[in-house]
């Protein structure tokens, strides 16, 4: 079950577009912050909960790596 979803389908809306790199991560959730008005662990926990199913990974290598296919689907709550 996700944690917060209404936040996670505004984060799902700001995907970047790829290709991606280690500054993704970076760019994506000050564009998440900007759009919501949250920062710190309201905006990082559910977003790192949603896409790796753990507390702290380092996402700007992660992000990557997952992709944006996947990305998605996981902040919908599908299995991807």
């Amino acid at each position: 079950m996700l944690e917060d979803p209404s936040f996670l389908g505004e984060a799902a809306s700001r995907l970047p577009p790829e290709p991606w790199g280690e500054t993704t991560w970076k760019e994506w959730t000050a564009a998440v912050s900007a759009a919501t008005q949250r920062k710190g662990r309201a905006l990082f926990h559910p977003l790192r909960l949603a896409l790796t199913a753990r507390d702290r990974p380092e996402m700007a290598k992660l992000l990557p790596l997952i992709r944006r296919t996947k990305v998605a689907a996981r902040l919908s709550g599908q299995q991807a």
